[in-house]
């Protein structure tokens, strides 16, 4: 994924198609499928694609999807979690007792769950903006409240469409952290409690910061390396997204911007820490009402990347415990 995201970043600041080819030992076809998916998709969307049938009931795990199930347990996911993240994030679906079997073969006892952090983990590959974003859009005005049972009955009755949509719907929201499920228990509004909120914020202000610190190091203030422009990329979709209207698809691009930040530092255990803090606070901006203009957030998240492009890692890491709920400059959601 970092050598696709390479060849991206260098086609996006114009370099030649034929140069980046031959730099990278690649074709123009690869290129152009690459670029469409991140066109598509955005940086999620440059992971790898299992091709093998996803609904397969006798599908077994290979070496690969061991791995993975070894690195989402190391996360502290639960099983449910695990199963979601490798939907999410590898494209595998496999069954609880599958992963039952490999974590009793392959791993220790499993680290005691903790109550506070979502249980699907985060996705960053697009939503749907159909059924999916009428599903989020319903509980940000109130229609389902948090801690609400939804099932898929009624979401098919009250949406008029097939229970097999709506399922794949709550799925892609569980993904976002918006929706919980549970086994033998089905899907609800997730609930998180103001005290959970702030806490998933105090944490992510230490966290953020020490990244952006080692984010720092790496671009050494160069102000035309492949980071900075991959984070002004991203904030002109923000942009974009927010110009279309797209709120669903606003409120990813939020979350997904801090994701790539965190995926800059090159430590896995803080990204993956991140990633279930930030599921906790999107939903603040898609279940609560909030106050200020959207455009402030976007506002926030350029001057963080201006600061890292002028050589100012301490300005940058002030701007962005203040983007998180420090001392504010303007009154904004945060994803």
């Amino acid at each position: 994924m970092k050598d696709r995201l390479r060849w991206i970043t260098a086609f996006e600041q114009g370099q030649d198609a034929g140069a980046i080819c031959a730099r990278f030992g690649i074709s123009r076809a690869t290129l152009r499928k690459w670029w469409a998916r991140y066109q598509a998709g955005g940086v999620a969307a440059l992971a790898d694609q299992d091709r093998a049938p996803k609904t397969s009931p006798t599908r077994k795990a290979g070496p690969a999807e061991a791995e993975a199930i070894r690195a989402l347990r190391a996360r502290g996911l639960s099983l449910s979690g695990i199963r979601a993240a490798l939907l999410a994030e590898h494209g595998t679906a496999l069954s609880i007792p599958t992963i039952r079997r490999i974590l009793a073969r392959e791993l220790p006892a499993p680290p005691p769950h903790r109550a506070a952090l979502p249980r699907s983990g985060l996705v960053t590959a697009p939503l749907d903006e159909g059924l999916a974003g009428a599903i989020a859009e319903a509980i940000g005005r109130g229609r389902y409240r948090p801690g609400e049972k939804l099932t898929e009955e009624g979401l098919a009755r009250d949406f008029n469409v097939g229970r097999t949509r709506v399922r794949e719907a709550l799925r892609s929201l569980a993904f976002l952290g918006l929706v919980s499920m549970e086994r033998h228990r089905g899907a609800a509004v997730a609930f998180p409690s103001e005290g959970d909120l702030a806490r998933a914020y105090e944490a992510r202000r230490a966290v953020e910061a020490g990244i952006l610190g080692q984010v720092a190091r790496r671009i050494g203030g160069r102000c035309d390396c492949a980071e900075l422009a991959t984070l002004r990329a991203h904030v002109a979709r923000q942009n974009e997204a927010l110009a279309a209207g797209n709120r669903l698809r606003f409120v990813q691009l939020l979350t997904e911007f801090h994701l790539v930040l965190g995926g800059m530092a090159d430590n896995p255990f803080l990204l993956g820490f991140l990633e279930r803090l930030v599921a906790v606070t999107s939903l603040s901006f898609l279940i609560k009402e909030q106050s200020g203009d959207p455009l402030c957030a976007v506002a926030e998240h350029a001057a963080i990347v201006e600061a890292l492009a002028a050589g100012h890692p301490q300005e940058a890491e002030r701007l962005m415990r203040a983007h998180l709920g420090g001392e504010r400059r303007c009154e904004a959601v945060t994803a």
